[in-house]
């Protein structure tokens, strides 16, 4: 086979590789910043503190989802089919999306907020925050995704690692100097994703990547996305957090400080799918544009290699947990450690469909993203009430990961019918 058709030479792989290994230094620095401070954290705040900063980081990510989290997938779509002037608008178009459901979501939380508080055990402040933070970290994500399509992996590790160390740096003066508990965490969160908006807009301003001219028909394109991929963006949060919510009401805000620990290091796991989604994605993208060009088998022979990086972490994690635990927290975290498996592997399934992903998108599947996803959100919640039943607070995690694994499998088989790949094939890699 000619070597010219671009994802049939060895190049592409070595290419791929290499800005893999760029964004995987990025993200491993990247996380390692928080999980570094993780003894500080425990040192000062309480189980039941920290199971106040995992609440409002749970509610963050609903209104993430809401608010349109799902819109940087919108600029990958359409990324490398489309001239930069197109992407300008694109990008200005869907932040104008943006502040419309940010708007929308304040709207709601004030309006449901005395009939739910009870429940949400936040302050009314910190809820009506959470919105205007969303849209924050929307703009922030555009940047960078922006910057990975471009291939920008040196802009993109100073923005991302930028954000975490302001996030750090602030958390860490407003918990120790002004003793401020939970409460200087979250204005940790919150300030440093203002800070890393506004440097996305400059970034994309200067790049020649923004531009404000609102039109119907590119806010059409944005909304034809990113609306149907709302319920798929909100399951997410709930396969991934409502066990919260579930070790909140059945047990104690101690033991969800202790799962939200065990959470952060299974988490590990989630930290491979990102690097290598972040360069896999654009490529794949890219191939599915040049469908002339596709070698199925090199294609495939990729998603096999992607999936044993994935399961060989998981392991990794599972063998240093328990050490983990031991030099980075307290004896009254330990307990953490029975979560990790489950909550790891469930990474694993996760991180698979993910990088089957584009192909659904590239292929106008976003219908059918939303009704499997939202379908599946009801059999997370009925999973963790009957596994809690029979296993108690380690069902959380069984229902986490037996979702996620339903999850794949609903993804594969419609992945492989719009676009069949040799997978039996693939395995045969001798002569």
């Amino acid at each position: 086979m000619s070597h010219s058709k671009i994802n049939a030479s060895l190049s592409i792989l070595s290419h791929i590789g290499k800005l893999s290994g760029g964004y995987f230094v990025t993200t491993i620095i990247n996380q390692a910043i928080p999980f570094l401070i993780l003894p500080i954290l425990t040192r000062y705040l309480s189980p039941a503190e920290y199971g106040n900063v995992a609440l409002f980081s749970l509610y963050l990510a609903i209104s993430n989802s809401i608010t349109g989290v799902s819109v940087p997938t919108v600029i990958a779509k359409h990324f490398f089919d489309q001239e930069k002037e197109y992407i300008a608008k694109l990008v200005g178009n869907a932040i104008v999306v943006c502040i419309a459901l940010s708007l929308i979501t304040l709207l709601l939380i004030a309006c449901c907020y005395p009939f739910i508080k009870t429940t949400l055990e936040l302050p009314l402040v910190w809820i009506l925050l959470i919105p205007l933070c969303s849209l924050s970290f929307i703009i922030f994500s555009l940047g960078l995704n922006v910057m990975r399509n471009a291939r920008k992996v040196t802009t993109f590790a100073k923005h991302q690692i930028s954000n975490t160390a302001l996030n750090l740096a602030i958390s860490l003066f407003l918990i120790i100097v002004l003793t401020w508990g939970w409460q200087g965490r979250v204005w940790g969160i919150i300030l440093s994703f203002f800070v890393s908006a506004i440097a996305s807009l400059i970034y994309l301003k200067i790049k020649g990547y923004l531009s404000f001219i609102i039109t119907k028909d590119l806010l059409k394109t944005v909304t034809k996305v990113v609306l149907p991929l709302i319920p798929n963006s909100f399951q997410i949060v709930v396969i991934s957090q409502v066990g919260i919510l579930f070790i909140q009401y059945y047990f104690t805000k101690e033991l969800l400080g202790v799962y939200s620990i065990g959470f952060q290091i299974a988490i590990i796991v989630k930290l491979l799918i990102d690097t290598l989604n972040m360069s896999f994605s654009p490529y794949l993208y890219e191939q599915i544009s040049n469908k002339q060009k596709i070698n199925p088998v090199y294609l495939t022979r990729m998603f096999y290699a992607l999936a044993g990086i994935l399961i060989s972490g998981m392991l990794v994690v599972n063998l240093l947990s328990g050490f983990i635990l031991k030099i980075m927290t307290t004896p009254e975290y330990y307990g953490a450690r029975e979560f990790v498996p489950w909550i790891s592997l469930g990474y694993v399934f996760y991180g698979l469909y993910v990088l089957l992903f584009p192909i659904l998108i590239k292929n106008e599947n976003q219908k059918f993203i939303s009704t499997v996803t939202f379908l599946n959100m009801f059999v997370m919640i009925a999973l963790n009430y009957l596994l809690i039943q029979y296993f108690g607070y380690i069902g959380v995690a069984y229902a986490f990961c037996l979702t996620y694994f339903m999850m794949f499998v609903a993804f594969f088989i419609k992945a492989n019918q719009v676009m069949p790949l040799p997978w039996l094939k693939a395995l045969k890699i001798w002569k």
